[in-house]
């Protein structure tokens, strides 16, 4: 549970759902908690996380036949990577492939800064939250 101390306000998250109470000290532990009012706007800054990718024969995550969440514009960030570190891990056999992996390098970056403008590009969605009983 998080606490804010300008409102006198706690949140807490559960079972994909975030919960948003008042709290009041003086009473006791069964009243201590009220709902906010109704038609409250709350603005949530979040980072949506992916799931690990995975091989076949493991549990849940991405599979190699499924797409991650990201943007498909987004994609080729993670091909750069992966051959970045394929090129990094035979740097001890041949270093001369040292240019080759900071290439791919270069190109994971640049994709790395177009995504972070792309998520803060101002993309809001608005939901009117609704008080019920938990």
């Amino acid at each position: 549970m998080a606490h804010t101390d300008q409102l006198d306000h706690v949140w807490w998250v559960e079972r994909d759902s975030i919960a948003i109470a008042k709290l009041d000290k003086s009473q006791d532990i069964d009243t201590r908690f009220t709902g906010p009012e109704v038609g409250k706007t709350v603005t949530l800054y979040v980072n949506k996380y992916d799931e690990e990718f995975i091989s076949a024969a493991t549990g849940e995550g991405i599979g190699l036949s499924e797409s991650p969440s990201i943007p498909e514009d987004f994609h080729e960030a993670l091909v750069f990577k992966a051959i970045q570190k394929g090129y990094e891990l035979k740097l001890g056999k041949d270093p001369r492939l040292f240019n080759v992996a900071a290439y791919y390098r270069k190109g994971f970056d640049d994709m790395v800064k177009e995504g972070t403008k792309y998520a803060n590009n101002a993309r809001t969605t608005r939901y009117h939250i609704k008080g019920h009983e938990m």
